[in-house]
């Protein structure tokens, strides 16, 4: 799949069963708006949720704002990504903020029911960025 404008994004559309399964989920999404946003949200009951969001109002450098310390500039393929958790917190949440323009982004959320592991939602955070960042816009060669 070639990348796609932001607004073309199905945020559910973002995984196939294949790779639902690599990221160790075995729900499908169920299509959300979180704030206006388009998004995906997955439960794996008493375990993990994890959501996409499509994010057509907020590239990174707005992202960055009021993260620091928790917020780890890192490259997910060919898009620059922030990496936010707070290790000391171990609270069990960690987000990936896929740069896909200026004033665009997604993200993808993982929060473990049971409120603790964060290193393991930043595993699984990296896993899915990984798996949707080649059919995102905004990547640099």
């Amino acid at each position: 799949m070639s990348p796609t404008q932001p607004a073309a994004l199905d945020p559910c559309g973002l995984l196939s069963p294949a790779e639902r399964s690599t990221a160790g989920l075995t729900t499908t999404g169920e299509q959300k708006s979180l704030g206006g946003a388009r998004a995906c949200d997955y439960t794996e009951p008493g375990s993990y949720g994890v959501t996409i969001t499509i994010d057509e109002t907020s590239g990174l450098a707005a992202l960055r704002t009021g993260q620091e310390g928790t917020a780890e500039q890192v490259r997910i393929g060919a898009h620059d990504a922030l990496r936010v958790a707070d290790h000391e917190a171990d609270d069990g949440t960690c987000a990936v903020l896929l740069g896909t323009g200026e004033s665009a982004s997604v993200h993808v959320d993982v929060t473990n029911t049971n409120f603790t592991g964060t290193a393991e939602a930043c595993t699984r955070a990296d896993t899915v960025a990984g798996l949707i960042e080649p059919k995102l816009p905004g990547g640099l060669s």
